[in-house]
């Protein structure tokens, strides 16, 4: 049943946004998880969103409702860049200071610094 005001763009559209919102908000359950059985839960579910976000923008994509724009070397070059010196802006605000990081010749803290999975859960 159509909804007025609605075309089928418009409610891919929709679902993809609310998709994307599922999977950001099961990505930071699962980051904020102490509970590994919870995680694992969390995380078949995140993958479940995933698909349903990758479906719902291959239909858009099939239908030309999204178009993506290739970047060009420069562009991405420029934007790596930017990423580092926030990356070392931040790190030097958290008094992190020197030391390996997750990308050679990065600095920050390094993957033995981290708790299990890559991160140090809150609770």
């Amino acid at each position: 049943m159509p909804i007025p005001g609605m075309d089928d763009k418009t409610m891919a559209s929709d679902c993809l946004a609310g998709q994307k919102f599922l999977a950001s908000s099961y990505n930071h359950a699962i980051t904020e998880c102490a509970n590994d059985s919870l995680l694992r839960d969390f995380f078949s579910v995140y993958q479940d969103e995933q698909n349903y976000l990758k479906m719902v923008f291959n239909a858009m994509q099939t239908h030309g409702w999204y178009n993506l724009q290739m970047a060009n070397a420069q562009d991405i070059n420029q934007v790596h860049q930017q990423l580092r010196q926030e990356s070392m802006r931040i790190q030097t605000q958290a008094g992190m200071g020197p030391g390996p990081g997750v990308y050679p010749g990065q600095q920050g803290v390094s993957p033995g610094q981290m708790g299990p999975g890559g991160f140090q859960p809150r609770y």
